[in-house]
């Protein structure tokens, strides 16, 4: 891949990406799910690893509707999205960041590359934790759930954000998919990821594999 700042567009994951915050999303399930059977939480927590970048709205769905056969679940998906909210909220404001996060978003930004994120997570949650941070001033757009990532990229296209050469920084197998479903170079985020086979399976296909975005942050940028 070319350096990253001759780069035209960049696309950003979130969570293990920007923000070290697959570990709240964990715990966020795991108390929105508290009273159900402790099998079936464990089952869902391991389906969430295996699925990274899918909503927590399509998993809540998928939980109360088949699994436990909830002949009508929206008052249990309802409830269950209330708490989970609650709970990212607070835990997304205090989380760390990824190392190099916002050194690589200000340099690509400086360099005139258009920086998009593309989150499997709430979209007003996403914007707001990265305005927190100030980091959302260095970001084009920020897209994130009830819409897919792969409609987000749509989206991204149809505004002019994805103008070749592009790349996308993510640590799930979504995030790989998306990339490749428009075209965009792929450099996959180990340090916080929770896809286990991420590394290995892009290693095999020459695709880049990075620890932290620190790796990737130009030289000539303190």
């Amino acid at each position: 891949m070319p350096p990253v700042e001759e780069y035209r567009s960049a696309v950003f994951d979130c969570d293990g990406v920007i923000l070290d915050s697959n570990p709240i999303k964990i715990a966020a399930f795991r108390d929105a799910l508290d009273g159900e059977p402790a099998d079936l939480v464990e089952a869902f927590i391991d389906h969430h690893r295996q699925t990274g970048g899918v909503s927590r709205y399509q998993k809540f769905r998928r939980f109360y509707a088949e699994v436990k056969g909830e002949a009508d679940p929206r008052g249990s998906i309802d409830r269950a999205l209330e708490k989970f909210a609650r709970f990212c909220r607070t835990a997304l404001a205090t989380c760390p960041e990824v190392p190099g996060a916002a050194r690589l978003l200000a340099a690509l930004h400086g360099a005139g590359v258009a920086v998009s994120v593309n989150s499997g997570g709430d979209q007003d949650e996403v914007r707001e934790a990265l305005a927190t941070r100030c980091l959302d001033r260095y970001c084009a757009e920020i897209l994130g759930s009830p819409a897919t990532k792969l409609e987000n990229m749509q989206t991204l296209q149809d505004r002019g954000l994805l103008k070749p050469p592009a790349v996308y920084f993510g640590d799930a197998r979504t995030d790989l998919d998306a990339a490749r479903a428009f075209g965009l170079d792929f450099v996959f985020v180990t340090c916080c990821s929770d896809w286990a086979e991420g590394a290995t399976e892009c290693r095999s296909q020459g695709l880049t594999v990075v620890e932290s975005l620190a790796a990737m942050v130009p030289e000539e940028i303190p």
